[in-house]
């Protein structure tokens, strides 16, 4: 169903999304990150994320599970784009940083845990990875797309649930887009113990 969703609806996710200004978030995950430091972004959608990252000289591979997403990524990425579902990553101790903007909102508890376990083994040790979840504690079909709200105590229950990370920073911020007024995130840094 949210494969189905982001092929059909490509174009609009992207207009939505690209001109979202991320700086402050930014920020936050780059001062884990050295200067040159490999990236994976995880279901990159527009390409804002890896387009910003290559400008401050990662090294950006960018990867997305839906074919419409990866196609458009192809023309604007000038870095390595891969049609790959985060659940299938198979990189060993690559990656000093994983960003995954509004992406493991889309799966359940025991799918972000088995996912979590893969982008620690995907990370170098004292790796990071940057996480965002609409803000709540609801997991519900939102707009034809299942959405996993967290809130940081119902965070702290499934954190609980695993051993590979240390939990870094964890903040709530306004949604950048301005059509969203009233939505919040949860925003999250885990290291690679």
């Amino acid at each position: 169903m949210i494969k189905h969703y982001y092929n059909t609806h490509a174009s609009e996710v992207i207009e939505s999304t690209l001109s979202v200004d991320l700086g402050p978030i930014y920020g936050h995950f780059e001062k884990y990150l050295n200067p040159g430091s490999k990236i994976l972004d995880v279901g990159f959608g527009s390409g804002r994320d890896s387009l910003h990252f290559a400008e401050q000289n990662f090294s950006v591979v960018s990867i997305d599970f839906s074919r419409e997403i990866f196609n458009r990524g192809k023309i604007i990425l000038n870095n390595e784009v891969l049609l790959v579902d985060v659940r299938d990553i198979r990189y060993k101790n690559e990656f000093d940083g994983i960003w995954a903007s509004a992406v493991f909102m889309h799966f359940s508890e025991d799918e972000i845990l088995e996912i979590l376990e893969k982008c620690a083994e995907a990370l170098k040790p004292e790796g990071v990875i940057y996480l965002s979840f609409k803000y709540g504690k609801e997991a519900l079909i939102r707009h034809d797309r299942f959405f996993n709200d967290f809130d940081e105590e119902k965070f702290d229950e499934l954190f609980s649930r695993q051993n590979w990370f240390e939990k870094q920073e964890i903040w709530k911020t306004q949604d950048a887009r301005k059509d969203h007024p009233d939505q919040q995130w949860l925003n999250i840094i885990l290291k690679k113990k």
